[in-house]
């Protein structure tokens, strides 16, 4: 069955909805055929679709919720009903609503789920579909959300290894920026026009040079800004290239994009997907442009006829730990399992780089914050200690 194409809101005394239809009017005979007599109904843009979408860490706790009432004998909607009885989210509670009475009326949960890509991990769809085809569906459900669990807690280890530097640096630019532009010419005007020490008299002329060119530097950190964003949206390769060479920062993103690979390619091929869906699926899903196009290479040599380890050779994925994983696991008929032991070896050095990065930002940003603030402070009171020593 082919996909709708509109998303319609509903209203009907104190319910409201989602449901997808090829035109009002079908949208309103599906409507009567679950007794909802409709007040309003109307179309949804694409932008006005994004107003409700659902965060994804709700969606992972839906798949939670749904695998376990599955587990306990419920029927899928049942089970999707249950699961959504708390949610406080909008946008989750409608599409769940909305793939309810779609199953009822007969469709798959996944080709209800179709409806909603662009709410949704195109990958967990997939997932989602050839685990109903092979009475897997409690187990990919419960498969995606160990996943999502694990993408968002790389996320939040992530955020925390940088927030410290970003903010210290922050901090230290504005005081630095304070005391330049503000707190030493006050205290130069205090020592007259008498010969200052040379420390004193460079931040000084550094000082006047910046209140001299603040308009100049100010356009270059706005152009600069500008470049930028225009590389970061209309070459997001190049920009993805050049933050994967940045120090540290680069084997931080390196580690966790290919922790969503490897655990995306280890879902989808243990829920019974072939190779080429399963790599074809993975790359939709990926954010990371390097490693789709490393994905791409991959797929077209499997479509040749060579193996796993032939494949993953001639891409940028040819890593030693890589290929020896899969010449083992292609000897066992268990590639799932070696993509999976492959993505818990990448979470682990993520965690152990995030530790190093946190440790070695601490005492660094300490000693830069401290010089320049020290420095600044000797530089204000070197005249004084000069006048103390004429007297």
């Amino acid at each position: 069955m082919s996909l709708t194409s509109y998303c319609w809101y509903w209203q009907a005394n104190n319910q409201c909805g989602l449901i997808h239809a090829d035109s009002a009017l079908q949208a309103k005979q599906l409507l009567s055929q679950h007794h909802i007599r409709y007040t309003k109904i109307k179309r949804l843009s694409g932008r006005q679709r994004k107003l409700y979408q659902p965060k994804l860490s709700l969606w992972s706790l839906l798949l939670q919720q749904t695998a376990n009432l599955l587990a306990s004998g419920l029927p899928l909607s049942e089970a999707l009903r249950h699961s959504i009885c708390e949610t406080q989210s909008k946008g989750l509670r409608w599409l769940t609503e909305d793939c309810i009475r779609s199953i009822e009326r007969g469709l798959s949960f996944s080709r209800a789920l179709a409806d909603y890509r662009g709410w949704l991990p195109e990958a967990d769809i997939n997932a989602i579909a050839w685990a109903e085809q092979n009475g897997q569906l409690t187990d990919a459900l419960n498969q995606l959300h160990r996943f999502a669990e694990r993408q968002q807690q790389l996320k939040k280890q992530l955020a925390k290894a940088l927030r410290y530097p970003v903010i210290v640096l922050i901090v230290a630019m504005g005081v630095c920026l304070m005391m330049m532009g503000w707190v030493l010419p006050s205290f130069a005007q205090l020592f007259g026009e008498g010969e200052l020490p040379r420390l004193t008299a460079t931040l000084l002329n550094f000082s006047a040079f910046l209140r001299g060119q603040a308009v100049i530097i100010i356009s270059i950190i706005v152009v600069a800004s500008g470049i930028i964003f225009a590389i970061r949206n209309r070459a997001p390769l190049l920009w993805q290239h050049s933050l994967a060479r940045l120090p540290m920062i680069g084997k931080l993103l390196q580690d966790s994009q290919l922790q969503q690979l490897f655990h995306r390619l280890a879902v989808a091929l243990h829920a019974g997907i072939d190779a080429r869906q399963a790599l074809s699926s993975t790359q939709s899903s990926l954010n990371w442009l390097p490693h789709r196009l490393a994905l791409q290479q991959v797929q077209q040599q499997l479509e040749s006829g060579n193996g796993w380890v032939d494949s993953f050779r001639v891409s940028a994925l040819n890593e030693p730990r890589t290929l020896s994983f899969l010449k083992v696991a292609e000897q066992s008929g268990k590639i799932d399992n070696a993509f999976s032991v492959l993505a818990d070896f990448r979470q682990q050095r993520f965690e152990q780089n995030c530790e190093r990065l946190i440790d070695l930002a601490e005492p660094l940003l300490m000693v830069v914050l401290g010089g320049i603030i020290g420095t600044l402070l000797v530089a204000m009171y070197l005249p004084l200690f000069s006048m103390g020593q004429q007297l």
